[in-house]
């Protein structure tokens, strides 16, 4: 009776079907099936993470999904060591120097949880909700030290009436305010 029960849950859990076990959701949602689409732009591309998060950000904000582009600058390929004074640093691997990078992610929230996803990933990884730079640390791991991370301002659609206020004359606007 015990292995017809594993064995069903084990069969629902993969075969991608979203259930609550515990309390945690496991399985898909609209964000992740987005986050996971092999046909955007810049995916599994190398020096495409920019556009890749661009076009993944934009399709989530269609939806209706908050998502919101984040770029981090990190060093990376050091060991951790520490100095006399006690300050960590990251010290050139198998005698090769620390290499020093850029990244671009999308950091999404769906269902109370932040998502972070970027080109080279298959599935979107869980971080903690904290500040941009925290986040992108969870996200790179202990072997790669986030020096800086910044969230993209997105685009904003301008509204029609600004366009039609700047056309109309300014002794057309004082007439109309007048009236």
């Amino acid at each position: 009776m015990k292995i017809t029960t594993i064995l069903t849950a084990v069969m629902v859990i993969s075969t991608g079907a979203s259930c609550l076990a515990g309390g945690i959701r496991i399985g898909e949602t609209p964000a992740a099936r987005m986050a996971k689409d092999s046909t955007i732009p810049g995916k599994g591309k190398a020096g495409q993470c920019l556009p890749f998060a661009t076009a993944l950000q934009k399709k989530m904000a269609a939806a209706g999904i908050a998502a919101r582009v984040v770029v981090y600058g990190y060093e990376a390929g050091g060991v951790p060591t520490t100095d006399a004074a006690g300050d960590v640093s990251a010290q050139p691997a198998f005698g090769t120097a620390a290499g020093r990078g850029s990244h671009a992610v999308v950091m999404y929230d769906d269902g109370g949880r932040t998502y972070v996803m970027d080109n080279q990933s298959w599935t979107p990884q869980w971080v903690h909700n904290a500040a941009p730079v925290q986040m992108a640390q969870q996200f790179s791991g202990i072997h790669c030290s986030v020096k800086m991370a910044r969230v993209v301002p997105t685009e904003r659609p301008r509204r029609a009436t600004t366009m039609v206020a700047a056309a109309v004359p300014r002794s057309t606007t004082k007439r109309l305010a007048a009236n």
